[in-house]
């Protein structure tokens, strides 16, 4: 099958409201597929689906497929009525890997993945290539501010996708170009062990690299740097000066990241500023800027200010009377980290951070990655646990379990909170007090949500 294919069959996507399949799915409207789809929840994707003119079934129903010919669908997406149906009247159902894998095959595909800073590097990526005038389509994660959603789209033959790990999307794409970020103990539950992932990575990265593609991977990894000798295709980028590419750290605050970009011992960029904050951001900007070199085109210092971030990283609500709120999607223990690292750069002021764990297998898996994490640290209020499709099974740790042994442990007064009612009353209290707060939420759960809520209705 060709993506040409799908102009001629009527397609149907359950999970479509998802922040992935949703950008798919505007991808397949402006190429002519008559599509539909289907979820459990009514959300902003859904408001941005139906501008597209996009039908959007709330609620997941045999009816909802009556006259289709193909599925896709999320991963997310488990003993679903929709899928039995299909299956039972022989309709074929692919997931999500196999619908990216359609639209990537006949383009010039820059494909960015590993553990974290996927989304960030996707949205800066597209933004600066649009700013050097290759204009490709970019295809994220997450909600590019510059492009006010998750998916900008031209008629390039260039494409800038975010390739997740989680479903083994990544491994079924021949992109010309690979970012590969980092790699941490994630999706244990998908692959059986962590050593399995890494095994798949190395792969993956191997066989990519014996044919044309060009294959960038972070050297301050340990173990993607160990991977560097199996071709020339392979380049590095990180902090040291041995990498192909590297950066220099100039200043760290909590409005601007300040540094210097090399190629080899070359200086390329002097005193480059980015309003993303904390180390972790210059390292994904310097993935990017060697791309667009290698590629041989040329951006602006302006052109690195005015990308102005993805949402949910770091972003900035607002104020209510002296109290700013920040959105994170932070949740795993490495992303938690990088998020207090970039807190630390806020000085002298009162700031409460909020967790919600995400998923218990993530939580157990990573049990003591979290107390490490969130040792010792102050105004600390820790959710119930989302579960994201999960059930809580016997001898499970949980949100409880966490918030008692961090107190126990190190003798912290974090606070355990099982509700979002009981959360709002303890942020009125923040908004009423006169201190100057900064109210930081993180996680991939319903947090975000909440959190808007609760401003928005205060404002």
């Amino acid at each position: 099958m060709k993506f040409s294919d799908l102009s001629s069959i009527k397609v149907h996507i359950i999970g479509i409201n998802g922040i992935g399949m949703s950008a798919l799915a505007i991808y397949l409207k402006k190429n002519n597929v008559d599509i539909t789809g289907s979820d459990i929840t009514y959300n902003a994707n859904t408001i941005n689906l139906e501008k597209y003119k996009i039908p959007v079934y709330i609620g997941h129903k045999i009816s909802n497929i009556k006259d289709r010919e193909l599925i896709f669908y999320s991963t997310a997406i488990k003993n679903n009525p929709e899928i039995k149906e299909a299956k039972k009247n022989k309709i074929p159902c692919y997931n999500r890997s196999k619908l990216l894998q359609l639209i990537c095959r006949d383009k010039f595909t820059i494909v960015v993945s590993g553990s974290h800073g996927k989304t960030s590097t996707t949205s800066f990526l597209g933004h600066l290539l649009v700013c050097a005038g290759l204009n490709p389509t970019v295809i994220s994660g997450g909600v590019m501010q510059n492009f006010g959603q998750n998916i900008y789209l031209t008629n390039s033959k260039y494409v800038v996708v975010e390739a997740d790990e989680s479903d083994g999307t990544v491994f079924k794409l021949s992109p010309k170009y690979l970012i590969y970020l980092n790699v941490d103990r994630e999706h244990v539950d998908f692959y059986k062990s962590y050593s399995n992932f890494k095994s798949k990575i190395e792969k993956y990265i191997y066989r990519q690299s014996q044919k044309d593609s060009k294959i960038f991977i972070n050297n301050d990894d340990h173990f993607l740097s160990s991977l560097k000798k199996y071709s020339g295709n392979i380049k590095t980028f990180g902090s040291n000066s041995n990498a192909n590419y590297s950066y220099k750290l100039i200043n760290l605050t909590n409005k601007m990241s300040y540094f210097n970009f090399f190629k080899g011992k070359k200086i390329l960029f002097k005193n480059l500023s980015t309003n993303l904050l904390g180390e972790h951001n210059v390292q994904n900007l310097t993935a990017v800027l060697s791309i667009i070199d290698d590629l041989g085109y040329k951006i602006k210092k302006s052109h690195i200010l005015s990308f102005k971030g993805t949402k949910r990283r770091m972003n900035i609500l607002g104020k209510l009377k002296k109290t700013i709120f920040i959105d994170d999607y932070a949740h795993h223990p490495t992303e938690i980290e990088k998020l207090i690292n970039v807190i630390s750069l806020y000085k002298k002021k009162n700031i409460c951070l909020i967790i919600e764990p995400h998923r218990y297998s993530r939580l157990n898996d990573l049990y003591n990655e979290y107390l490490s994490v969130l040792k010792n640290i102050n105004n600390l209020i820790i959710l119930k646990t989302y579960e994201a499709g999960e059930s809580y099974k016997k001898g499970m740790k949980n949100s409880k379990n966490l918030v008692n042994d961090l107190n126990v442990l190190n003798n912290q007064k974090t606070k355990y909170i099982d509700n979002y009612s009981d959360l709002f009353s303890l942020l009125d209290q923040y908004v009423k007090n006169k201190r100057e707060n900064i109210i930081i939420s993180a996680g991939a759960g319903e947090i975000s949500n909440q959190i808007r809520f609760f401003y928005d209705s205060k404002k």
